[in-house]
């Protein structure tokens, strides 16, 4: 079997100690390349520190977050951003600035621009966040930062598809005219059910995936957390409690998966 380079990202670094610690223990183990930062959180100074000291071990990037929290989220659920920004009712020069922001936050503790964008439940790929974000990426980093797809190339269910379509083909185009590069295809969607079993749900995803392909995970530790109250923790433990297993590893050597990052993706 030839070998395949997957993008495997953890998201929601920064989230609070237990995400951030298990998703640390991941990249640590080599399951994980790339983990997506949520530098607005209160937690993120405090452990960006850690993702600096292991610079090369996995790509670093800005998980864009105006639902979660932005000063501006309160609210404001998913729903309610996605009928703003189909609307097109999001003022320009503010997104403008939110997106600054958080980008200045990222390089002031992380010392480098990030490898990649993508956002808090997909929100980067929305009309107007997509375009500002694009003629912030560019301006700031030319063709160098890349992009999260969410498109699809195999159908994985509803959610997956319902996710795909808010987006992924427009900011696809952009980022085509752009010059940036984007995952070939996209995993890793699925309703955080523990009666599914996420061992198999991976082993579905990998071996469909492309090479140049990406999946999220969204593994964490068990505990209370400092900042937000986190919905689905217990899929979390799950998550890491399989990434840490002999059988993710011996998955991933059975299927010819190789860890992979950003810079192994193509144009869009």
């Amino acid at each position: 079997m030839s070998a395949k380079r997957i993008q495997i990202c953890a998201d929601d670094f920064g989230f609070d100690d237990a995400v951030s610690q298990g998703i640390l223990e991941c990249i640590d183990a080599g399951r994980l390349s790339a983990t997506s930062c949520m530098v607005l959180s209160p937690a993120w100074p405090t452990w960006a520190g850690a993702l600096r000291e292991r610079q090369g071990a996995a790509d670093y990037g800005l998980h864009l977050d105006v639902n979660e929290f932005a000063p501006y989220a309160p609210g404001r659920g998913l729903s309610v951003w996605i009928r703003l920004s189909y609307f097109r009712q999001l003022p320009r020069g503010a997104v403008r600035d939110w997106i600054a922001n958080q980008l200045d936050a990222f390089e002031a503790h992380m010392k480098q621009a990030p490898s990649y964008v993508d956002g808090h439940q997909h929100v980067h790929q929305l009309p107007v966040i997509r375009e500002e974000l694009l003629s912030a990426l560019t301006t700031r980093y030319g063709q160098a930062c890349a992009l999260r797809s969410t498109r699809n190339q195999t159908w994985r269910g509803t959610k997956a598809a319902v996710i795909a379509g808010l987006g992924a083909a427009a900011l696809r185009r952009g980022a085509r005219r752009a010059g940036l590069r984007c995952n070939t295809d996209f995993a890793g969607v699925y309703g955080f059910d523990e009666k599914i079993s996420f061992a198999e749900l991976v082993a579905g995803w990998l071996a469909s995936l492309p090479d140049g392909g990406l999946m999220m995970t969204h593994p964490g530790r068990a505990g209370g957390t400092q900042t937000r109250p986190d919905p689905i923790r217990a899929a979390r433990m799950r998550e890491r409690q399989f990434w840490l297993s002999s059988e993710a590893g011996e998955l991933l050597a059975s299927l010819g998966v190789q860890l992979g990052m950003s810079e192994d993706w193509p144009q869009a």
